[in-house]
Formats: C-alpha cells, sequence, structure tokens
C-alpha cells in the first residue's frame, strides 16, 4: 500500500469497527467526513474525570482533571488528545494546544495522578506511567460520551477522526497506546510524539513490524539532556510507518514545544497543524505544507520513512 492509501485509510471513518476501552463508537456522535473548521478562536472548558474502578497509590480512585479546548463554531471537528510528560501538566502547552483548537480541533489534555507538577515531590511515581494509557482511554471514553446527543459536547466532536500525542513521558503513554497489545486502541488515526522514549508494559511486547502501517510525526532534539537523541531516533527507525521525523537542531527536551518562548515555536505550531490535517480531516495539500514548515533551514531537518 502506497502512502497516499495509507492516509486514507487513517481517515476512513468506519463506523462499525470495534473500540477497545469503550466498545463501539458510542451511538449519535457524528459519523461523518464532512468536518467543521471553525472560526480561528476557542475556548478552554475544565472537567474532572473520575475512575472508581482504579486506585491510585492509597487511593481509592484516579481522578484526572482535564482541559477541554473547543474551537468555535459548529462541529463537528476532529479530536486530538495530549499527554504531558513528568512534572508537566496541561496548562504548559497552553498555547501549542490553543493553535490546534483555533486550527478547528477539539483537544483533551488530562493530568496525570502521579506524574504532575502539582503532586508534592516526595509524592511523585514515575513508576504510574503504567497506569496512564488506561487513563487516556477511560478520558477519551468520557469525552465521547459528552459528544453523544444532549451532552455538553453535542455535536462538537467526530468520533471517527482522532490522534493521540504526547510529550516525554506523555509519548512514553502515546507510544503503547498505539502499538503495544497492553493498551493499543485503534480509534486512533495518526499521532505525534515529542522528545519520547519507549517503556515496558506488559503483557507482551511493541510490535512495530507486525503493525498495521500507521502514520506518525515524530519530533526529536539534538540537544535534548533528558532522552538522547540517539535512543529516539532508534526508536523512530522502528515504527510501521508513514512517519515523518523532524530534527530539531539543537533542539531541548521540553521548551520547543512547552509555553516558554522558543525558535522552534511557529515550525512545530505550523507542522503538526499540518500533520493533523493531513491525517485526520485527510487534506491532500497538507503533506506538501508539513513538508515545507517542518525542514526550516538552520533550524531543522525533515526525514521521511514511507
Amino acid at each position: 500500500m502506497g502512502l497516499a492509501g495509507v492516509l486514507a485509510v487513517a481517515c476512513a471513518t468506519t463506523a462499525e469497527e470495534p473500540q477497545p476501552g469503550g466498545g463501539q463508537e458510542p451511538e449519535g456522535v457524528p459519523q461523518v467526513q464532512e468536518l467543521a473548521e471553525g472560526d480561528g478562536t476557542h475556548e478552554v472548558r475544565y472537567e474532572t474525570f473520575v475512575d472508581t474502578s482504579r486506585r491510585t497509590g492509597g487511593e481509592p480512585n484516579r481522578n484526572l482533571p482535564t482541559d477541554i479546548y473547543v474551537p468555535g463554531g459548529d462541529g463537528p471537528f476532529p479530536l486530538v488528545v495530549h499527554a504531558h510528560g513528568f512534572d508537566g501538566s496541561s496548562a504548559k502547552f497552553s498555547k501549542l494546544l490553543g493553535a490546534w483548537a483555533d486550527a478547528g480541533y477539539v483537544v483533551v489534555a488530562p493530568n496525570f495522578p502521579l506524574t504532575n507538577d502539582g503532586v508534592a515531590e516526595d509524592a511523585k511515581d514515575l513508576g504510574d506511567y503504567l497506569n496512564q494509557p488506561a487513563d487516556v482511554a477511560f478520558v477519551l471514553d468520557r469525552v465521547l460520551e459528552m459528544a453523544e446527543p444532549g451532552g455538553d459536547l453535542d455535536g462538537l466532536v467526530s468520533a471517527g477522526h482522532i490522534g493521540l500525542s504526547g510529550l516525554s513521558l506523555g509519548g512514553a503513554t502515546a507510544y503503547p497506546s498505539l502499538f503495544h497489545p497492553c493498551c493499543a486502541d485503534d480509534r486512533y488515526r495518526s499521532g505525534i510524539v515529542m522528545s519520547a522514549l519507549e517503556l515496558p508494559f506488559e503483557p507482551g511486547e511493541y510490535d512495530y513490524r507486525g503493525a498495521r502501517p500507521f502514520p506518525v510525526l515524530a519530533f526529536a532534539g539534538t540537544s535534548d539532556d533528558a532522552i538522547p537523541y540517539e535512543l529516539q531516533q532508534s526508536i523512530i527507525a522502528g515504527l510501521p510507518g508513514p512517519t515523518w521525523s523532524v530534527t530539531l537542531v539543537g533542539g531541548e527536551h521540553a521548551t520547543p514545544f512547552e509555553n516558554p518562548d522558543s525558535a522552534f515555536d511557529g515550525l512545530v505550531a505550523a507542522s503538526t497543524v499540518d500533520f493533523w490535517d493531513m491525517t485526520l480531516r485527510g487534506d491532500e495539500s497538507a503533506q506538501e505544507r508539513l513538508e515545507a514548515d517542518s525542514a526550516v533551514e538552520g533550524l531543522s531537518t525533515l526525514e521521511i520513512n514511507p
């Protein structure tokens, strides 16, 4: 299957396809390929989703405060779920996620119970990453319920056009949600990983070569002092493709993606919107824009694995 065919499959809507974590897609959620573009504005809503079926350390539940960016105008819009990194938060990405919402994407950004920056230092638990793919699936289930008739997001979400992104430990949450038998969720049509690493999950192993073709946009900075650039590239090279691998020359671990000003802000915002347009909207001109916006002389290079 060629690149065009893979992208066509990624953008296709299949109402009969079973959905991990949520059974069939919720009845009443728009299953249409005619997607709204929004009016260039957005609002942010705040929800706290509580999973009573799983514990957080000594607590009986998992509380997941979540930012929901909603484009202005009538939907339905594609949906993107974003996962923050260790000692991160949804708030650290308000500029980038706002840019996605202004471009016509509902964006959902949960805060994980034991790895966000609001947790006391002696309570943070890196090992809780094992629970984060299930957190993401739970939040997605709840948001799709909100998109059912009569819900707070009624008419605003197209459940057949969903992407997943993550930075650092959030990328380590995205990889299994896309490619590991423990928790792969085929509701996602494409993914973006930023300064990401792969961590072990059970049962089974990552199966990139046996995976279906799946579009991924991957960013790695050559000055990343948290996750070595070479390690990131070794993971990216194993993805099933098509993969757009962007090297940020001199890019650090988090600053190209989080709110503090960075020389990479423009190219990251533009190329990520291009990628979502290409893979979630089926915009035939977006691939050309992606290739131009992600390869900026002196700042970045692009390698494509079809």
